[in-house]
């Protein structure tokens, strides 16, 4: 009954019939509801907010609440619950590239509400790109399948549309890159959910299998998730498989899905079942509903993980629209935010600066370094066939000088480092930037960004 009435709800919120007053009125009642369910069941909640002012009048309360990070989740791990392993419906877990493995588990309603939002934001996609052919949506999920949500989640959604879909992760000794390309041209799959830096990797190794992308494929629409896609990431992806890219959901195995796709293009909050709060980078104070900063989830559903104001890292930029609804561009993780001549920019910057002109390149690395107490940029690119060397030196050299104010040399390279390309999964700054300004010895994310790039070495 619970969740029928959610989904109900859910429903009406995707057509576009729930006023904003009402959607007030459903997140207040929503935030008291999980904040009384995580305290009376969750051990580590029932400690957290021993003390804290549970009296939530309105939204803006919940800026009272003490803030949930990461390390709490890695140490906290089973006591995090709201409920025992044996009252979930399906168990996911972090991948542990960056950290100990944190249980994930799906409580019912938590999961039907995920692949209620992925299905709406699928039905979209598919009646913009199928609803005027006979052809039939056949949709690859790129991504590993064993304690990951997005393949299960997808495959609940595809049942609910009819939809065709299989998993096809190339990296596994029983697949390989061979049998994925073939696949790919027997099928005549059509719409492919994977990172953007995998579509890249892939469309580069392409021809050693005999395949060119996109002359021999029948790709209309990419799906992209599992790491940031800057603006021209995604222009760069379009560009080089001739077909409509798009910020399928924003997500995480620790939070689920609180962002998907319009067929516009626009990522939008999932807000009957999240409250997506920005904070200051400086000060880490709550600056509400919109603006840019560091994103920070709580989950309105009282399933089995609800997460209150979660620090996710992720840095953000939330925009109301006049229709009510906001928003959401990830800009990267703070983390990854880099100081270029005494000022910080964000991964999206680096990337729209370097990957402007998505005709003409495949990749890039980025080194910093500095000489006479100036900072200087080295960019590495690979060059698409055909692409003029000189023009791609000079247009690069002279957008980072003029954006960042900093000397730029730029090379052509024939071949990136493969961590540039499938390194991103782990940390995009781990994949893209060398900064030897300093000198770190490799932590966890290097470690895995490198492991990551030889088992798909080894798999090619």
């Amino acid at each position: 009954m619970v969740t029928a009435q959610w989904t109900e709800f859910m429903t009406r919120w995707h057509e576009g019939t729930v006023s904003s007053e009402e959607l007030t009125a459903w997140q207040t009642s929503a935030l008291r509801t999980v904040l009384s369910h995580v305290h009376d069941k969750s051990p580590f909640y029932n400690r957290r907010l021993n003390g804290a002012d549970l009296q939530i009048e309105k939204l803006s309360d919940l800026a009272k609440i003490p803030y949930t990070t990461k390390d709490d989740l890695r140490q906290a791990l089973h006591d995090m619950l709201s409920g025992s392993i044996g009252e979930a419906q399906f168990y996911f877990e972090t991948t542990g590239t960056t950290g100990r493995p944190t249980p994930c588990p799906r409580a019912a309603i938590d999961f039907d509400l995920n692949v209620l939002a992925l299905t709406h934001a699928l039905d979209g996609l598919v009646r913009k790109h199928f609803s005027d052919t006979a052809e039939r949506p056949i949709l690859a999920v790129v991504a590993p399948n064993d304690v990951h949500a997005a393949c299960l989640s997808l495959s609940f959604a595809a049942k609910q549309l009819g939809i065709a879909k299989l998993d096809l992760f190339p990296i596994t000794p029983t697949l390989g890159f061979a049998r994925f390309f073939e696949i790919l041209v027997e099928l005549r799959v059509n719409m492919i959910l994977c990172s953007p830096s995998m579509m890249m990797a892939l469309a580069e190794i392409s021809s050693t299998y005999g395949i060119e992308v996109p002359d021999d494929l029948a790709v209309r629409a990419i799906l992209t998730t599992g790491e940031m896609c800057s603006d021209s990431m995604r222009k760069l992806v379009g560009q080089t498989w001739k077909a409509e890219v798009y910020n399928f959901m924003y997500g995480s195995q620790e939070a689920g899905c609180p962002a998907v796709t319009r067929p516009d293009g626009s990522v939008v909050a999932v807000e009957p079942t999240y409250l997506m709060e920005v904070l200051d980078l400086e000060a880490e104070t709550t600056l509400g509903f919109e603006g840019f900063g560091e994103l920070c989830l709580t989950t309105l559903v009282p399933g089995i993980k609800p997460l209150i104001r979660y620090r996710t890292g992720d840095l953000a930029h939330i925009t109301r629209e006049a229709s009510g609804g906001r928003t959401v561009k990830v800009l990267g993780r703070v983390k990854d935010m880099t100081d270029i001549g005494g000022t910080k920019r964000s991964a999206a910057e680096i990337d729209d600066t370097i990957l402007a002109n998505p005709e003409l390149i495949y990749g890039y690395e980025l080194e910093i370094y500095s000489k006479n107490d100036t900072d200087r940029l080295l960019v590495r690119v690979k060059a698409k066939e055909g692409a003029d060397h000189a023009q791609l030196k000079s247009l690069v050299a002279e957008r980072l000088t003029t954006s960042f104010g900093v000397p730029a040399d730029v090379e052509i390279h024939p071949l990136l480092d493969l961590k540039s390309a499938t390194g991103a999964w782990v940390s995009w700054k781990t994949a893209r930037i060398k900064d030897r300004r300093a000198t770190q010895s490799a932590d966890i994310e290097e470690r895995s960004a490198a492991d990551l790039a030889q088992a798909v070495e080894r798999a090619i």
